[in-house]
């Protein structure tokens, strides 16, 4: 028996571990792209760069002529950046972002037929050639970027997928264990903070990426090999170690429930249709509740990752000094590291809801607990694009990093719960592979309002207002949910309350 079965806070732990440290370091590409502008990365195109003489003007003063020809002066910590190297290095951003979430779709499906083992084998084996990829490239090659992003954003993602089935393993706080995990894999992003520093320090890119990628291998095989199952959990063993004492009517009624439940479930997914119902996977792919959650998520993701890959735009917008950039991408690293706290009150959020809405009928049940924590992450968002726009100081940097953690907590956390809420968990990896190809499909957008922001001097404002219009739109779902909310179903309070009184024990 798999240790995760008997010893489930171990393996919570260490899943914990893992995601933490490495599962999304994608999204620390703030400070990735801060050393690869140092070390010079397609430096060379912004030669014949239109803006680049004036650029040099304000930056420099009684600089040779040589520096000047070989477009090498230094300022601050690194070469002078242009809009040509900074277009290049977020394509590459984008591309690997896109690839996370298409990629997701093929997970799912890998996770479904060949189970966890093969499955993680597989992630951390691509989630070494990233590493390498990265470790390796320099401004001669600078090309195995994009492998080396795609390879250790789509790795890191699997390995994620992977971990949170372990959340079954706590059944009454389910939901808190896997906003725990979504916190995680954003704290992750502290391991390129490390690597910044370590760089700032004298201590090479290359050697510090070998040395996490040692660490990640240890890590993710010990979780493979030692603590989880080689297809699934199986949430039945699970119980039968708790319940053990369990007697064959308790067992009866409970399996009658559950069958209850079941048809319950049927009639959500064909919504107010008066069809057979259908178990298939098709069958909840293509229901209203996937289809406009799918969408709201897709929305709601573009406003992140374009968040992350414009923050060094915005704040060098705000200033031409690289160590004052410098500095406060180090407070957004520390700051995304309260993301395991703020995602674990998105989940306790969700669980207070959801505690709220037992014994109502189907489905507002499933529907009306995600409303509130929904409208909350819609005004999160909204104020992320909104503070900017109104204060363009910095003062408003620290509140919009605070504000954005918890937007991203609440995004992710009641994004991924409501799947394994509102639909079968057998299908879990299917749908939210599927729901993940949409996010990455629209999330490829992110570099056009890049480009936008670059054509003219309020191209960023412009961005922003655009975005700022998009946030404000996603307010649709909760309120959407919230109607389908009141809609009864065949299943009443009375028809609930009747089945739990029959397995409450008669007095004594």
């Amino acid at each position: 028996m798999e240790l995760c079965y008997r010893w489930r806070v171990l393996c919570t732990f260490w899943s914990c571990l893992e995601v933490a440290c490495f599962a999304g370091i994608i999204y620390g590409w703030g400070s990735l792209v801060y050393i690869l502008k140092d070390e010079g990365f397609y430096h060379d195109l912004c030669r014949g760069s239109p803006h680049y003489g004036a650029m040099l003007s304000e930056a420099v003063n009684n600089v040779s002529a040589s520096d000047i020809a070989n477009q090498s002066i230094p300022v601050s910590n690194g070469t002078i950046p242009c809009k040509e190297q900074e277009e290049k290095l977020n394509l590459w951003f984008a591309i690997a972002i896109g690839v996370m979430y298409c990629g997701l779709a093929v997970v799912g499906q890998l996770s479904m037929r060949l189970g966890t083992r093969i499955t993680r084998i597989i992630s951390t084996s691509v989630y070494t050639i990233g590493f390498l990829c990265i470790a390796f490239a320099s401004k001669e090659v600078p090309w195995l970027l994009l492998p080396g992003l795609s390879c250790i954003s789509i790795g890191g993602a699997a390995v994620f997928c992977t971990t949170i089935q372990v959340a079954t393993l706590f059944s009454t706080i389910q939901t808190t264990i896997v906003a725990l995990f979504s916190g995680l894999f954003d704290v992750s992003t502290i391991t390129q903070h490390f690597i910044k520093v370590a760089y700032e320090n004298g201590i090479s890119r290359r050697d510090s990426y070998l040395f996490f990628l040692g660490l990640s291998v240890i890590i993710f095989n010990v979780q493979t090999f030692v603590f989880l199952p080689k297809d699934h959990i199986n949430q039945d063993a699970k119980l039968s170690q708790e319940n053990g004492k369990s007697t064959a009517n308790e067992k009866e009624i409970n399996n009658t429930l559950l069958e209850r439940e079941k048809d319950y479930d049927h009639e959500f997914t064909i919504d107010e249709d008066n069809l057979k119902p259908d178990d298939s996977v098709k069958t909840h792919v293509l229901s209203v509740g996937y289809i406009s959650h799918c969408i709201w998520m897709s929305i709601s993701v573009l406003l992140f990752v374009s968040f992350i890959g414009l923050l060094n735009t915005w704040l060098s917008k705000m200033t031409t000094d690289s160590s004052t950039v410098s500095s406060y991408l180090n407070v957004f690293a520390y700051t995304t590291l309260s993301t395991s706290v703020t995602a674990v009150l998105a989940g306790f959020v969700y669980d207070w809801q959801r505690s709220r809405s037992r014994g109502i009928p189907i489905p507002g049940r499933h529907f009306r607990p995600i409303c509130f924590p929904m409208a909350i992450c819609w005004i999160f968002g909204t104020l992320c694009y909104l503070l900017p726009l109104v204060f363009d100081s910095f003062y408003v940097v620290l509140p919009v990093f605070i504000i954005f953690t918890f937007y991203r907590s609440f995004l992710f956390a009641i994004g991924i719960a409501f799947l394994g809420e509102a639909f079968p968990m057998k299908y879990f990896g299917v749908l939210y592979g599927t729901m993940m190809f949409c996010v990455g499909t629209s999330s490829l957008l992110q570099y056009a309002f890049f480009a936008w922001s670059k054509l003219h001097e309020r191209g960023f404002t412009h961005v922003n207002i655009c975005l700022l219009v998009l946030a404000v739109l996603t307010c649709y779902q909760p309120i959407l949910l919230w109607i389908r909310s009141g809609k009864s179903k065949s299943a009443t309070k009375n028809d609930i309350n009747n089945m739990e009184i029959i397995i409450k024990p008669p007095k004594s």
